[in-house]
């Protein structure tokens, strides 16, 4: 059965099962084209996947996931277990991206770049940044041991005051 809204609720019980089936490998991060292309959730996403805390009590392994939403129970349990849950934002075309980007080399076009979330979801999410599309930029910032403002301000999540301040300092 589908989503009610557009985020596919998919649980942390049937992730467990694919990794033990061997279809999704637990030393890699777990990103919503990763269930969908091992079956764990179906072919159409509207908005994203959604994360549940059912079907599984504790994990035996830390797995490292990337989803849309996720419930305050599965990330304890994925936390409580070494691993991480990181919540991504991503319009319909920056979807498209991640789970079709053949369509994109088909049409000879470029990845388009990750889209920022909007300003009322900003605390809520996690966008992916461009420091992540090109680690040579990210790894110079890393070489001179600072932080790069703009790519903690989308990559990361610190609360309403960390914008504030930031925002300030440029």
């Amino acid at each position: 059965m589908g989503p009610v809204w557009g985020f596919w609720p998919v649980g942390l019980g049937k992730i467990a099962k694919l990794i033990n089936a061997g279809k999704i490998d637990s030393s890699e991060l777990i990103t919503m084209k990763t269930l969908k292309d091992t079956g764990a959730i179906g072919k159409q996403i509207r908005d994203g996947v959604r994360l549940m805390g059912r079907g599984l009590k504790r994990s035996n392994w830390p797995i490292h996931l990337e989803v849309s939403r996720v419930t305050v129970r599965a990330k304890e349990a994925v936390e409580a277990a070494g691993g991480s849950v990181r919540k991504v934002y991503y319009n319909k075309l920056g979807l498209r991206a991640l789970l079709k980007p053949e369509w994109f080399e088909k049409k000879g076009r470029l990845l388009p770049r990750a889209a920022r979330p909007p300003q009322n979801k900003k605390t809520k999410l996690i966008a992916l940044d461009d420091c992540l599309r090109q680690p040579s930029r990210f790894l110079l910032h890393q070489k001179k041991e600072k932080q790069c403002p703009l790519c903690l301000s989308r990559e990361a999540y610190f609360g309403q005051d960390f914008f504030r301040k930031l925002m300030k300092s440029l």
